[in-house]
């Protein structure tokens, strides 16, 4: 039992165990808690196999894995910040025809089911990467569903410009002028959520839209690759993720070198922000911004996430 990738608490129960046995199993570190009744080793939760022998588990019959859990099944991370050690919610839909499971720890729906829709991943049934990403974009909030846009895009699981073609083709549609606006900010070039929280956030206070991954180039070689920016006004905005920016001193001091050398040398501004700045209720960061390249026009309040 020890070295089973997934465990299901339900059995270990019926076959004699207690929920102590399996509380010690999640204390002692090695296993997670992935759903409310599926163990899952810790060192194989990114494994994408295990992943869907834990999901197939819990899966109702008739069902597809959407949203969320779709996403991660593709290999695309959905959670939000201050999310990211916990496993994402089990979310799925069943045929409209399909009466509802109702069960604790699991969300389902019902709706339009084509066979076009579904694909198997794992043995597990799951909404396609393309028609996942279009429920992001209806159902979840706005800087998770471009954040996930980008990720499949970027991965090449989804084409935009069918997601844009598909989008148009729901008019009437429950968020789908959400989903719309949203699939059309999509940038396939985008390395990270953060960079995707950040390219909205600039572009909901009404600032024109940056551009994505600009290159800086000296002798025919590339440089330094920002990852937005506005290249007529010499302005460079970058995300600064606390992992490879922010966990030493050592780190900091090579930011600010290279934003030094890019002033000095290249004679861009470079604004460096953090989690906080992206994600937090005010709304320096876009005043910022919009005095660095002269914008004229009104930046909006911080629109509420």
């Amino acid at each position: 039992m020890q070295d089973a990738p997934v465990l299901d608490m339900r059995h270990l129960r019926a076959t004699g165990s207690t929920w102590a046995a399996s509380h010690r199993l999640v204390t002692s570190g090695r296993y997670v808690q992935l759903f409310r009744s599926v163990l899952v080793r810790r060192d194989l939760l990114e494994d994408p196999a295990t992943r869907a022998r834990a999901i197939s588990t819990v899966l109702p019959r008739g069902a597809a894995v959407c949203r969320e859990t779709a996403a991660w099944l593709h290999g695309v991370d959905t959670r939000a910040p201050g999310l990211h050690l916990r496993p994402p919610r089990l979310q799925c839909i069943v045929p409209t025809a399909v009466p509802r499971v109702r069960r604790p720890g699991q969300q389902c729906w019902t709706g339009a089911l084509p066979a076009a829709d579904v694909t198997v991943l794992g043995g597990v049934p799951a909404t396609t990467a393309e028609r996942t990403a279009l429920d992001l974009a209806r159902y979840a909030p706005g800087y998770i569903s471009l954040a996930a846009i980008d990720a499949f895009a970027h991965a090449g699981l989804v084409d935009p410009a069918r997601l844009v073609r598909r989008a148009r083709e729901l008019p009437g549609a429950r968020n789908i002028a959400r989903a719309r606006r949203l699939i059309e900010l999509c940038e396939p070039q985008t390395e990270s959520a953060g960079e995707s929280w950040l390219r909205l956030r600039l572009f909901e206070a009404g600032l024109p839209r940056p551009e994505a991954q600009i290159s800086i180039r000296h002798g025919g070689r590339e440089v330094y690759r920002l990852d937005l920016g506005y290249r007529d006004a010499r302005v460079g905005v970058e995300y600064d993720g606390d992992e490879h920016h922010h966990r030493t001193v050592a780190q900091r001091r090579a930011d600010e070198r290279r934003r030094d050398d890019l002033r000095i040398r290249f004679g861009w501004t470079v604004v460096g922000v953090h989690r906080g700045d992206v994600l937090g209720s005010r709304n320096a960061l876009e005043r910022a911004v919009a005095e660095l390249i002269r914008h004229e026009g009104v930046v909006l309040g911080r629109q509420t996430w």
